[in-house]
């Protein structure tokens, strides 16, 4: 039996949020009675589910996961008249292609040898023909190498980093490097910020970084030793709309009570969900700019 394996894979989904971050937040609330009798483990334990909840619905509502990470992604792609082929990744922001496979037949693929060589504009990823191999040569019924050109249709698979990046480095004293558990996107001479309360600092990563390593090399020291914290380069909006859903469900039960405006007559059955419902609509907004149309 013949078995078909798609390259591409689920959402992995992320958290947008450390537990210190949204303790350490303004606008997040109590946490120290989420799970009735339970110690302070158990209480972290159920905040980091209802983080990577608050996560999953933001990603529900963009369409896609924004920390940075590694996709593979296969389609069937045109060249286009004026002689490139235009791939439009289902991840955004695009920050590097690590390889392009093409070919007329999904089992017959030839990688371009040097994806550097490739164009990013407007979130598409720009293949110019140049970079392919299109020569072809025949003997009698028999064809050798790829027949393509303006207008053909092709097989590709490619695999490409997208997003912004945000993972955890480990415990470090004041100095110019930091170990990252995951270095995808992070890019020489880019800024980034690690989140330490009141010890939060912006980092520069080196110029002399080798892309892909998990010590970052910095421009400057750090000002600051820290823990094990968050290493980032997320836009705050989405921080910030991630603490504010986080919360919104935190304060959202299965009841519904009797409430009383303050300057009018009483009302009743307004559930929690409604109450806290301007808390999530303020996080979509913020994130808006951010959501990919299907």
């Amino acid at each position: 039996m013949a078995v078909g394996v798609t390259a591409q894979r689920g959402v992995n989904e992320n958290a947008y949020l450390t537990l210190a971050e949204y303790k350490n937040a303004p606008t997040s609330i109590d946490t120290n009675n989420l799970v009735v009798g339970g110690n302070q483990e158990a209480q972290d334990a159920e905040l980091s589910r209802v983080i990577l909840r608050a996560t999953s619905y933001l990603n529900e509502y963009l369409n896609q996961d924004l920390t940075a990470d590694q996709y593979t992604e296969t389609q069937r792609v045109r060249i286009g008249s004026n002689g490139y082929v235009a791939l439009h990744p289902f991840q955004s922001p695009v920050i590097s292609l690590s390889s392009f496979y093409y070919g007329s037949a999904p089992n017959g693929l030839i990688a371009i040898p040097d994806p550097s060589q490739c164009w990013f504009e407007n979130q598409e990823i720009i293949i110019p023909l140049a970079n392919m191999a299109t020569s072809w040569s025949g003997q009698g019924p028999l064809a050798f190498g790829p027949n393509m050109g303006p207008n053909v249709t092709m097989f590709a698979k490619y695999t490409y980093v997208a997003g912004f990046v945000n993972t955890l480095c480990t415990g470090t004293a004041a100095a110019s490097t930091v170990v990252v558990t995951n270095a995808s996107g992070i890019l020489p001479g880019e800024s980034y910020r690690i989140f330490d309360g009141s010890k939060t600092e912006t980092v520069i990563v080196s110029s002399s970084y080798t892309y892909g390593d998990l010590t970052v090399t910095l421009a400057t020291p750090l000002v600051y030793s820290h823990a094990a914290v968050c290493f980032s380069g997320m836009p705050n909006a989405i921080k910030q709309a991630t603490i504010l859903t986080t919360t919104a469900f935190l304060k959202t039960r299965g009841d519904s009570s009797m409430t009383m405006n303050l300057t009018t007559q009483p009302t009743a059955n307004i559930g929690n969900s409604q109450r806290y419902s301007g808390e999530i609509a303020l996080a979509l907004d913020m994130v808006s700019k951010y959501r990919r149309v299907r």
